[in-house]
């Protein structure tokens, strides 16, 4: 082998070698990145827990509600009938 050659064929190892050393970084890189998007997700995935929690209590306080504007609403038309009743009979 020709001095030329080996010369051609470290600088092909050498560039070889930081191809990979480069490719090993930018690995790490993306498994640091991987890693906080796998944190990041757990953290959604809590506050989506916390905010059906959440709606559960508002939609049990809706239902709550409802049913007090409905008794309400009822005991409005009782009282309004009753009203009625007690004009005829003055009259």
């Amino acid at each position: 082998m020709t001095e030329n050659q080996e010369k051609e064929m470290f600088n092909l190892l050498t560039r070889s070698v930081s191809g990979i050393q480069d490719l090993n970084k930018r690995f790490d890189s993306l498994e640091d990145k991987v890693d906080s998007l796998d944190k990041k997700v757990e953290n959604l995935q809590e506050d989506v827990s916390e905010l059906k929690d959440g709606q559960k209590r508002i939609e049990k306080e809706l239902r709550l509600n409802n049913r007090a504007v409905n008794t309400i609403a009822g005991e409005q038309v009782r009282m309004d009938e009753r009203l009625l009743d007690l004009e005829k009979a003055s009259v």
